[in-house]
């Protein structure tokens, strides 16, 4: 059984798509990890207050902030590891991909090909 061109075409295709499809969730991952940042000012401002002797800080809750900030920074480097992997994997799938589409473009032949008939008279 001969393998059709056009599945040649399509496959891949609609594997760039996914790839696509997956970029854009890392973006968004991206952006969810930048965004808890941004209550990063509020806990920086409580900090200098209890440095200052503003607000009282006991031992015991000074510990908990420390593995508090310790846990959340040990899950934030695992996630960019995590994405950057991904970033990484969809690459080398759209480049795979890439690279079967202009082998099934090249398998075509040219008389298949629509010519363009850009600002000429057609003969009818």
């Amino acid at each position: 059984m001969r393998l059709d061109r056009k599945l040649l075409l399509i496959a891949p295709a609609i594997v760039l798509v996914f790839v696509a499809a997956g970029v854009a969730y890392t973006a968004y991952q991206l952006h969810y990890l930048v965004d808890s940042a941004a209550s990063w000012r509020d806990r920086s401002d409580f900090i200098e207050a209890v440095g200052r002797g503003q607000k009282p800080l006991s031992t015991q809750q000074a510990v908990n902030i420390l593995k508090w900030s310790l846990e959340v920074e040990a899950k934030r480097t695992t996630a960019i590891n995590a994405t950057r992997g991904l970033l990484i994997e969809l690459a080398v799938i759209g480049f795979v991909a890439c690279g079967v589409l202009a082998l099934g473009i090249r398998s075509v032949p040219r008389e298949h090909w629509p010519r363009l008939q850009l600002g000429r008279a057609r003969d009818a």
